[in-house]
């Protein structure tokens, strides 16, 4: 048993780094241009910052249809809070 979990760590391990080198190096890449409206609102707020106010936001929205349309309140969530956000952020940031 402990021979197999030592296989399963060296086998795993490389893949892993791999992995989170991989996303770092995603990270740190500029984003690519959007292809529809969908994608393009998604890119602007692609650094907008999950709080407890955008949690509150979506909660409410799917409190009032029912549970329903979780994805519609998501977009809906970062179409009006994630510039606020962005704004007050530009505020405070000297350029």
């Amino acid at each position: 048993m402990q021979n197999a979990r030592v296989v399963l760590v060296r086998a795993f391990l490389p893949i892993l780094l791999v992995c989170a080198s991989g996303a770092i190096q995603a990270a740190e890449q500029e984003l690519p241009p959007a292809t529809n409206a969908l994608e393009r609102m998604h890119l602007k707020n692609a650094k907008c910052v999950w709080t407890k106010e955008i949690g509150d936001y979506i909660y409410q929205c799917l409190k009032d249809n029912f549970g329903m349309n979780a994805h519609w309140c998501h977009n809906e969530a970062m179409e009006v809070l994630c510039p606020q956000q962005q704004d007050s952020a530009a505020a405070v940031s000297p350029k």
